[in-house]
């Protein structure tokens, strides 16, 4: 059954808010709603919804605050290295508390990373060095299933912890950058090339 429960401010205006209350009670005693389909991706995201769906990923309750420990493990189950991730949650903790409260993690739902793929460039190609040891680890972290490709879900599930505001539009596009060979799936030589590709064009 839904809580019924529901803040009545207006918080920012954020889609989705009315289930505030129910993602951070979660862990409470409620019953936990039935595992369905899994959510279908639009262009207009929920990114409350898609954090709780993130954290969830990596066995974190969202019940009261999130610590810089649960954070680091999560953002560590896709691959992003420890000081990229300290420094965003630093981003998100202003007070400097060592645990983001409601008020941060909604920041961080809404934000996200910004420059998801620079995020992970700043971490691997340290000193313009390719450590292509960093790479191949990233790579078998989102290669959640071991099967040696990158899939949609297994890039979604990157996007929904990092940036949980993107689009399915957004998605596709990286997707699309990535799969250069249009086989529906991301390799470790088309993953190494993303990342490697700054976006400026040779001349």
């Amino acid at each position: 059954s839904s809580s019924q429960s529901s803040p009545q401010a207006p918080l920012r205006n954020w889609h989705g808010l009315g289930i505030l209350l129910g993602v951070f009670c979660r862990h409470s005693g409620t019953a936990m709603p039935p595992k369905g389909k899994k959510p279908k991706r639009t262009n207009k995201p929920s990114p409350l919804q898609r954090m709780q769906e993130a954290f969830e990923l990596v066995n974190i309750d969202t019940d009261t605050s999130i610590s810089r420990e649960e954070f680091l493990k999560a953002m560590d189950s896709v691959g992003l290295d420890e000081k990229s991730a300290n420094n965003l949650f630093d981003r998100f903790d202003p007070d400097g508390s060592g645990q983001l409260d409601n008020e941060e993690f909604f920041a961080f739902a809404a934000k996200g990373c910004g420059d998801f793929k620079g995020l992970f460039r700043k971490g691997l190609f340290d000193d313009d060095e390719d450590d292509m040891e960093k790479v191949v680890n990233c790579f078998k972290k989102w290669d959640s299933d071991g099967d040696g490709t990158i899939s949609r879900s297994e890039l979604e599930r990157v996007l929904v912890l990092l940036n949980p505001s993107f689009t399915k539009k957004d998605m596709n596009l990286i997707f699309k950058k990535a799969d250069t060979n249009k086989d529906g799936k991301i390799d470790y030589e088309e993953f190494a090339a993303w990342l490697k590709d700054n976006g400026k064009k040779k001349k």
